[in-house]
């Protein structure tokens, strides 16, 4: 996902946000739905300091979180020290080594204070002691189930109460990954349709099948007119007669892959 968000994006995600469309955005606020849409595509053109002042204040954002100056929707005059980060914490957040915008997104998910809470726990042993004696009250019980009885320490059920023990470092680790594997599981999720996300289809499959195509054809045009046809999102297979000897024609005249199957003439004929 991209570190920011650029000027079209924000427009849109406040403007959807609200739930407007362009011609009801373009009444409350007086702008042209032609510039309003015009600010939100991708070749957009120069926003004047006007219109960013209107859409500020409709928006009730901060004119420098429009021009990219802030990822702070609203101004906030926090010092550093009332966010308890240290220097280098800073530095680190300064520097653009890592995705601060996917950093936001994993703290504001709701189960963020779950995945904290676990590695807090965790961390200063707040665990350890009531584990511990949880190991030594079942490690007591089998003990004297021992003595008792006088059955082997591989009998099943003996084995069994072993296994109720708790490893602290095990525990609390798949713990830890399960909380934060939802969170990024989620935001994946919410995710995916964003324009820089990978494509789950993988190109090489529709090589494949145009390899598969050719190498079984018996007929070059018909495996021409298939291929084609499923690049172009069309049903080969529901063309008329008509249609499929427009389509033939086509591809006789213009397409260099059919033209590649034909057998080859005079002196490089074998």
């Amino acid at each position: 996902m991209k570190c920011t968000l650029s000027i079209q994006e924000k427009l849109k995600d406040l403007r959807v946000g609200k739930g407007l469309s362009l011609e009801e955005l373009a009444k409350e606020t007086g702008l042209s739905k032609s510039a309003l849409g015009s600010y939100e595509s991708n070749d957009y053109k120069d926003i004047s300091h006007t219109a960013i002042i209107s859409l500020a204040k409709y928006y009730g954002v901060s004119a420098d979180y429009l021009l990219g100056l802030t990822e702070n929707i609203v101004e906030d005059s926090s010092t550093i020290s009332e966010l308890k980060l240290d220097d280098e914490t800073v530095k680190i957040l300064k520097s653009g080594v890592i995705n601060n915008r996917l950093l936001c997104e994993i703290i504001k998910h709701p189960d963020f204070w779950k995945f904290m809470s676990d590695t807090e726990i965790y961390i200063d042993s707040l665990a350890e002691m009531q584990i511990r004696n949880l190991n030594s009250f079942v490690a007591l019980m089998r003990n004297k189930i021992l003595l008792r009885d006088e059955i082997s320490d591989s009998d099943h059920y003996l084995q069994t109460l072993k296994s109720c023990e708790i490893e602290e470092n095990e525990y609390f680790s798949r713990l830890i990954s399960e909380d934060i594997t939802a969170i990024t599981k989620d935001l994946k999720e919410s995710h995916r349709r964003d324009t820089d996300t990978g494509d789950e289809n993988n190109p090489l499959n529709d090589v494949i099948d145009i390899v598969k195509e050719y190498a079984t054809a018996t007929d070059p045009m018909k495996a021409t007119l298939s291929t084609l046809s499923k690049q172009l999102g069309m049903n080969f297979n529901k063309m008329d007669p008509a249609e499929v000897q427009f389509f033939t024609t086509l591809v006789e005249k213009y397409s260099t892959v059919y033209r590649s199957m034909l057998p080859k003439k005079g002196r490089g004929k074998k």
